[in-house]
């Protein structure tokens, strides 16, 4: 079930950009980027439920223009798949006035 899930992550990375309104983003690209977060989201699905579809779901109606997939758990007892995603608008820009001297 775990490989399942790692497949489905994997595709859903790769074909996602033009699937979703909000555009997708690496974890490490918004970590050290400037992007500005808008909300964490945690959507929670049957283990059997495709995470592209519960991603597209939970980001139908969000302000976001980007997004990251933070964390993917698997509770196998309880048969629930939960996502952690992140939302994010443009880098912010700086201003000569605002850069470091």
């Amino acid at each position: 079930m775990f490989k399942r899930i790692v497949f489905s992550a994997t595709l859903l990375l790769s074909s996602c950009a033009v699937l979703a309104n909000p555009e997708l983003l690496s974890p490490e690209e918004a970590n050290y980027g400037n992007f500005q977060l808008v909300e964490t989201i945690e959507v929670k699905g049957d283990i059997d439920d495709s995470i592209a579809q519960l991603i597209r779901k939970s980001l139908r109606n969000r302000s976001g223009q980007f997004y990251a997939i933070d964390t993917i758990r698997e509770d196998i007892r309880n048969e629930t798949l939960t996502l952690v995603i992140k939302l994010y608008n443009e880098p912010m820009v700086l201003s000569n006035d605002q850069l470091p001297a």
